[in-house]
């Protein structure tokens, strides 16, 4: 033991005495008043006490308590303060020895690398000693250690070239395992992805032209199962991040185009699955991201490669293999959330919503299946187009009426209207969909469902859309008038339209939404009755009248008579069912035909047409004001 530290330790002790002598007179000033205070009350005496002598003060030590600061004294100066001068001094005249051997040649690279190593070596045993009473500094040194061990193998190999490449990357990979094993030991995130970065560099660093691309999956494979293990078990993050952007970077960008067919789809897969499962349970999106991108176009590099296509194929059931597992384990979609799901939220069909990345898997991987079973027979799916769409809603609506799984029937019920659109066209597209819309409300009443409606209304809008654009565009110009096959899909329409609306779309009393959309689709079907009806009556008189100016006015009169027909049966029909916006809607329409017969009508209408409209205009307006005085119980009776 050397003399200042035995000084320390008697400064110490001296110090712990001082302050056990301190509390010690403490207590014994206090305990004459204690005691005092406990004795009881005697009773008055009439002789008074004698007074006892006042008992000399105790002396008090004023002996201050020794500071912890160092004093800049004579000894600390010459102690401490020449001590680290003489250490840095040293360092320094080491470090330009070393520079001077460098460059003058007297230190072989053969021995600069071992030094290099064997320096690496001592600070990372250092680092390892201490990491138990100082954790961040000990890992710290432990990180510095394996980067000096690393530079000095890549040194080697690069700088100095006194080892082949191979045997570098195998030293660089056993440096990089070595620092994983130990950051396992310890749980220190930052030295595992220190660690895979180092693994994953090592080819990037020492790689050459002619490097086999075969041997490069191998060792990337192999290095990401360890470190990918390593750090889904721990929860490393960041560090599964690291592993997860370097195999595919890496794995793409150096093996992609040279690697046999079948080695790059297995590492594309495998890897692809891998971290797609691992990012969808430890809710990770950077990591999902990566492996779902990259795995798939793996995929996509390797069709254009292999000339039998069902591996292709297989290998996407694989990767789709995470996403479905996590739909089927988190059923519930919405609401659609940003970030990473609570950890106070349970998990299972009371879970909050799927997230955006989760939704965007989910519904992406039905169009990249699409893609990958197209491969298999590419000219029987072109023959017949609705066929490869049917073939993929088969098993998602399997998954989802099995069991009630909102998500997996959306996608059945979507890629079912896109056979349908895809197979057909015309009027036969529209009546496919309106058969669709009316399927999915209906398996509601029989299944005890509520999610089939919301498809039936979607494929019901996506029939209206194809039914008034390409099909009305495509409607040939001898199509009869009311009986043709648009017409007929236009009835079609209608009557599914207003099914909806009576009660095959389930609305409960207290579900606003689906109230608000059933009120919609009476509107909807009364829009398209009124319009529809409207320009067949216009297409009729234009196919049978011989003349177009017979033909528009004959079409004008009946226009205006079916107008005010259909405004008197919709405030019919209000009054007798009691709903008040059937009425106003009557009223509107009415106000149209008033619009109509006084501003067109009677500009335009000649002789008997012209007093005819007139005549049904009045006629109708009487109608409609004796039902609302004979529905009127507030005027008395004369």
């Amino acid at each position: 033991m050397s003399t200042d530290e035995r000084l320390e330790r008697l400064e110490r002790r001296v110090e712990v005495l001082e302050s056990l002598l301190r509390a010690r007179q403490r207590e014994d000033a206090m305990a004459p008043l204690a005691s005092a205070a406990k004795a009881p009350s005697a009773p008055v005496s009439m002789v008074a006490a004698a007074p006892s002598p006042a008992s000399p003060p105790r002396p008090r030590s004023a002996a201050p308590r020794p500071s912890r600061i160092p004093d800049l004294t004579e000894q600390w100066i010459g102690q401490r303060g020449l001590l680290a001068v003489g250490v840095i001094a040293l360092l320094m005249a080491t470090g330009y020895l070393l520079k001077l051997s460098f460059e003058r040649g007297w230190i072989s690279p053969v021995m600069r690398c071992t030094g290099g190593a064997l320096l690496g070596a001592v600070v990372g045993a250092i680092g390892w000693r201490l990491h138990q009473r100082y954790r961040t500094y000990g890992a710290a040194l432990i990180g510095c250690g394996g980067g000096i061990v690393y530079l000095s193998v890549w040194a080697a190999c690069r700088l100095y070239e006194v080892i082949p490449p191979t045997t570098g990357n195998v030293g660089l990979a056993m440096v990089s395992v070595a620092l994983a094993m130990i950051a396992y030991a310890i749980d220190v995130e930052a030295l595992g992805t220190t660690a895979a970065l180092g693994a994953f560099m090592a080819p990037v660093l020492l790689g050459s032209n002619d490097a086999n691309a075969n041997l490069l999956l191998l060792y990337l494979a192999s290095m990401a199962a360890g470190l990918g293990l390593v750090a889904a078990r721990q929860g490393w993050r960041l560090a599964m991040f690291v592993v997860a952007a370097s195999y595919f970077g890496v794995g793409i960008a150096g093996a992609a185009r040279e690697a046999v067919p079948w080695a790059l789809l297995l590492y594309g897969v495998i890897g692809g699955t891998a971290g797609l499962y691992v990012g969808l349970r430890e809710q990770w999106w950077e990591t999902r991201l990566l492996t779902f991108s990259g795995g798939w176009a793996l995929l996509g590099a390797v069709s254009e490669r292999m000339a039998a296509h069902w591996p292709v194929f297989v290998a996407g059931l694989i990767l789709s293999a995470p996403v479905w597992w996590h739909a089927l384990k988190n059923p519930r979609v919405l609401p659609i959330r940003v970030g990473a799901r609570n950890s106070a939220t349970p998990t299972g069909p009371s879970a909050a919503g799927w997230s955006a990345g989760e939704a965007l898997y989910f519904f992406t991987t039905p169009l990249l299946l699409g893609w990958a079973a197209y491969g298999l027979a590419a000219s029987r799916f072109d023959e017949a187009p609705g066929l490869l769409p049917l073939l993929v809603a088969g098993p998602y609506l399997a998954a989802g009426y099995l069991r009630p799984r909102p998500p997996f029937a959306l996608v059945g019920a979507a890629a079912m209207a896109v056979a349908a659109q895809a197979q057909w066209d015309g009027s036969t597209e529209v009546w496919g969909l309106l058969a669709l819309a009316t399927l999915w409300p209906a398996l509601d009443h029989g299944l005890a469902r509520s999610d089939g409606r919301w498809y039936g209304v979607l494929t019901w809008g996506a029939a209206m859309q194809h039914l008034v654009g390409d099909a009305l565009q495509q409607r040939p110009t001898a199509d009869a008038a009311f009986v043709g096959p648009w017409a007929l899909a236009m009835w079609g329409a209608i009557v599914a339209g207003l099914a909806l609306a009576a009660g095959l779309f389930r609305a409960g009393p207290e579900e606003g939404e689906a109230r608000l959309v059933r009120s919609g689709l009476w509107a909807f079907s009364g829009l398209l009755t009124l319009f529809g009806v409207t320009g067949e009556i216009r297409r009729y008189f234009e196919l049978e009248s011989p003349s177009r100016a017979t033909a528009d006015l004959a079409a004008g009169l009946a226009v205006s008579a079916w107008w005010l027909i259909f405004a008197a049966a919709l405030v019919f029909v209000g009054f007798g069912r009691s709903i008040k916006p059937l009425r106003m809607s009557g009223l509107a329409v009415a106000g149209l035909a008033v619009i109509k017969v006084t501003f067109f009508d009677l500009s335009s209408l000649d002789a008997l047409y012209r007093v005819g409209s007139v005549f049904l205009l009045g006629l109708v307006m009487l109608s409609l004001a004796y039902l609302y005085y004979r529905n009127d119980r507030s005027e008395p009776a004369p």
